[in-house]
């Protein structure tokens, strides 16, 4: 097993790769395919191990073999989806995620300083050092960006369903702005319960979520804790302008933004209001999130190459 903090010994790799990652609305935004990884591959020393997965499930049959065929890392190729779906299935062993990136997002790897060029990952990989960071859960399972509740969760889903194609729900993103008012809400965590109108909160584990936003460009992935970002005191339009104003890594915050840190929320409302975890649609509050810590082994660069 690789220790945390470590250098990387000689070892066996497997890289799972998405070939159909890198798309928005239908629209190649990564061009790197099976040649550009197998090249980086044998560059950096990567093993001839690749997996192109045809989906999902397709993906977690091929973890679940491996499981047993004593890889020391397994390389996620792909946007953020793919990362996810790997990295659920490294939890809890001792085997470290290494990622390629070949998405159109990537806000895993702008939170772990990974480079988006695939021959400067792959050299992360062959030189960095193994990590442990945090993840969340919920009841829609584990999460690794960011989970936000009211306006925010219905403005993050109609974009990604018309980032998937669905130019249909542009009208959906209009309604859900238009008619999403402030809800009161009661925030539990650690050390207290808030009492509080707002439009969206969000629970972060990492810094970045959706189209790069920094909602939370404070959050640490390796503190054991979550921050809790409540905007309180932004109307629909403000915080439109604000979430424009972060889009794309931009790292601008507002001082309106109310932040707490904490190991477990749970957040409740007069009325539901819709939750979103990274892509995944929650339903509706009340709803819960735990922290759970140093739960996924990553590589990422060695310290003094920062």
């Amino acid at each position: 097993m690789i220790q945390p903090g470590r250098d990387l010994a000689p070892t066996r790799y497997l890289v799972i790769w998405n070939p159909d990652a890198g798309s928005r609305v239908g629209l190649p935004t990564d061009l790197a395919g099976e040649s550009t990884l197998r090249r980086a591959m044998s560059d950096y020393g990567l093993g001839e191990e690749l997996f192109a997965s045809p989906s999902v499930a397709a993906t977690c049959a091929r973890l679940d073999v491996g499981a047993n065929e004593r890889y020391d890392v397994v390389v996620a190729a792909g946007g953020d989806g793919t990362v996810g779906v790997v990295a659920k299935h490294l939890i809890g062993t001792d085997i470290a995620l290494g990622i390629l990136p070949t998405g159109s997002l990537m806000n895993i790897v702008r939170s772990l300083g990974i480079p988006r060029d695939v021959d400067a990952a792959a050299q992360v990989i062959a030189t960095g050092m193994v990590k442990t960071i945090d993840v969340g859960r919920s009841r829609g399972g584990l999460f690794f960006e960011v989970a936000s509740i009211g306006m925010g969760a219905a403005l993050l889903g109609e974009t990604h369903e018309i980032a998937t194609g669905r130019l249909g729900s542009i009208r959906e993103l209009i309604r859900a702005f238009v008619f999403t008012p402030a809800a009161r809400m009661s925030i539990e965590i650690d050390d207290r319960t808030i009492q509080t109108d707002a439009l969206m909160v969000a629970v972060a584990n990492a810094p970045f979520t959706g189209a790069g936003l920094a909602l939370a460009p404070d959050t640490r992935l390796d503190d054991g804790r979550f921050d809790i970002c409540v905007y309180r005191r932004f109307s629909r339009l403000g915080l439109l302008v604000h979430l424009g104003t972060i889009a794309a890594g931009r790292r601008h915050h507002s001082p309106r933004i109310d932040t707490y840190r904490s190991r477990r929320v749970q957040v409740a409302a007069l009325r539901p209001l819709p939750v979103r975890a990274d892509a995944m649609d929650l339903g509706t509050t009340p709803v819960g999130f735990v922290v759970l810590p140093a739960a996924l082994r990553v590589i990422v660069r060695r310290q003094r190459d920062r």
